[in-house]
């Protein structure tokens, strides 16, 4: 190759910048060519010497002007939150004593409010009374028959059935003055039923009369089924269940009577 079309990668042979084929063009033609090896002499000897010539120092007071404008460019534009003690000269009393006072007072007042309210009569009857209800809405119930004494109050059918409303629909409701009371209080007051106790099914009908289909457990007395199944059959007027619209229930219920002698013992002080 000519010299000419050398001469562009002359100055970069020293610098490894050259492809492999390009190189070995290059070595070729110093081989035939004094010339191109003198310059290439030439450029590798100012290369030699630029590398010698010291860096020029930058003056101290140019280098930190550099950097405190490239601090405030850095800087971001809104400043960092910090924490500061505000200086307060205003008494301790009014600081701590009186929000302190004024807390520990509002919470007494809220716990004796509350502990009033917990241990009033209402509180308790109306826990009373929603025990009562959740306990009478169980399947199965029991009915004691009262003694005869005159100091006892006798219900209506209708308050009876009111006070029972809200399960009376499924749960016929005992007539109070009928026939199936009466049974009951002859069995306990006679002693006919001692450690005894007679279970049936029964149909009971929209006027307060009912039909046994099914005896479950008859009583050792035979004549204990015959007589309670007279009491529920027998006398419309003597009803041992109130109407159907006091209890606002269908006209045919069915129901399993248990009636069982049971000893209740009272101390009165």
């Amino acid at each position: 190759m000519k010299c000419e079309e050398l001469q562009l990668n002359l100055p970069l042979y020293s610098d490894d910048c050259l492809s492999a084929d390009e190189r070995l063009v290059l070595d070729d033609h110093f081989v035939h060519c004094p010339l191109c090896r003198q310059k290439l002499i030439d450029f590798q000897d100012l290369r030699n010497s630029l590398r010698a010539i010291a860096r020029p120092q930058m003056p101290a007071t140019l280098l930190a002007s550099l950097r405190n404008a490239a601090a405030s460019e850095l800087a971001p534009s809104s400043s960092t939150p910090g924490f500061a003690l505000v200086d307060d000269r205003r008494n301790w009393r009014e600081v701590w004593l009186m929000p302190y006072a004024a807390g520990v007072f509002s919470s007494l007042v809220i716990g004796f409010t509350l502990l009033w309210v917990i241990m009033s009569n209402d509180f308790q009857a109306g826990i009373a009374d929603a025990a009562n209800a959740t306990n009478s809405g169980s399947s199965s119930g029991i009915m004691l028959a009262r003694g005869n004494s005159p100091d006892l109050i006798e219900l209506s059918q209708s308050e009876y059935a009111g006070s029972r409303i809200a399960f009376s629909g499924e749960s016929p409701s005992i007539n109070p003055s009928g026939a199936l009371i009466a049974l009951t209080k002859s069995l306990v007051s006679g002693g006919e039923m001692t450690d005894d106790e007679v279970v049936v099914v029964a149909d009971v009908f929209g006027n307060g009369l009912a039909q046994i289909t099914e005896v479950v457990e008859p009583s050792r007395d035979r004549q204990a089924v015959a007589d309670l199944r007279k009491a529920l059959e027998t006398d419309p007027s003597l009803a041992p269940f109130v109407p159907a619209n006091l209890d606002n229930r269908s006209e045919s219920v069915r129901v399993v009577l248990k009636i069982q002698s049971v000893n209740v013992h009272t101390y009165l002080r």
